[in-house]
């Protein structure tokens, strides 16, 4: 037996070709499993898909009553998700995300019973971001409520949906009459925050960068704290500030929709279907 031979054949690796073959097929597969599309991480697919997982996120630590003292007890925590509407900042705005979590410690109320420290502008109170910020892909926003005035929703040519269709509707917060910094009251909430990792009041906020944010809230058994329906509709577009304090949103096509509801007991169920978003009901 050639000895030689067999060694050298041993050696012998891949081929250009066989290395590109492989590629290939990881490229493919990376295509249907992923849902990737080249320039737009992942589209309305991934969008839809980052949104729910935040969702998700919130309400486990809702659950598991992740405070904002990760050494102790928190006293009447709250838990969101929040979305920037900042037209001031148009990269950001209707496009970056975060999770707030606030409530109030024994040792922060002290010598007060922290049980009664509700009010969440309260300097006693402490706000903090986990997670820090996200974003929706390139291209890829947050369509508000139509109670919004600060960012003008430019159907497309042709477009043949109602007017003041496929909006979010972000119900305001059961148990919240709200304050000047926390708009638990209204439809939708709003809240003046700054994505910082360690506790701070609201207050104390204000000279950090704080700004305001729609924001969806769970209770702590897991359940939706909304009165009335929530759903959070995305869509594609293009963002253009047309003024100091507001933009314009122009749509590139009535078809490039999703959206994700929140049901009464925290969970999430999403949809592509127009028809879903274009009901009455929903535009109320």
């Amino acid at each position: 037996m050639n000895f030689s031979a067999q060694s050298r054949r041993s050696r012998r690796g891949f081929t250009i070709i066989e290395l590109l073959l492989v590629i290939m097929i990881i490229l493919l597969i990376s295509g249907m499993f992923l849902g990737l599309r080249v320039g737009d991480g992942g589209g309305l697919p991934a969008a839809q898909r980052m949104m729910g997982s935040t969702i998700r996120s919130v309400r486990a630590m809702a659950l598991m009553n992740r405070g904002t003292n990760v050494t102790g007890i928190s006293y009447n925590s709250r838990y969101r998700l929040l979305i920037l509407n900042d037209p001031t900042d148009p990269v950001n705005h209707l496009r970056q995300f975060c999770i707030a979590v606030g409530g109030v410690t024994a040792a922060d109320a002290a010598p007060t019973d922290p049980t009664t420290i509700t009010a969440t502008n309260d300097n006693r109170y402490k706000w903090f971001s986990p997670e820090g910020t996200s974003s929706l892909p390139d291209g890829v926003y947050f369509i508000p409520p139509k109670t919004d005035l600060t960012t003008t929703i430019n159907p497309p040519a042709g477009a043949t949906m109602a007017a003041g269709t496929r909006r979010s509707i972000i119900g305001p917060i059961a148990d919240g009459l709200g304050n000047a910094l926390d708009a638990a009251g209204a439809s939708p909430p709003t809240m003046k925050f700054a994505p910082l990792n360690q506790p701070t009041s609201l207050p104390g906020m204000s000279g950090l960068g704080a700004k305001n944010w729609y924001y969806i809230e769970i209770q702590s058994s897991g359940a939706s704290n909304h009165l009335g329906r929530v759903m959070v509709v995305l869509a594609k577009g293009n963002m253009i500030p047309d003024g100091v304090s507001s933009s314009a949103l122009n749509l590139i096509s009535e078809s490039q929709f999703a959206a994700l509801a929140l049901r009464p007991n925290g969970d999430i169920s999403y949809t592509t279907d127009p028809n879903e978003m274009d009901t009455t009901l929903l535009t109320k």
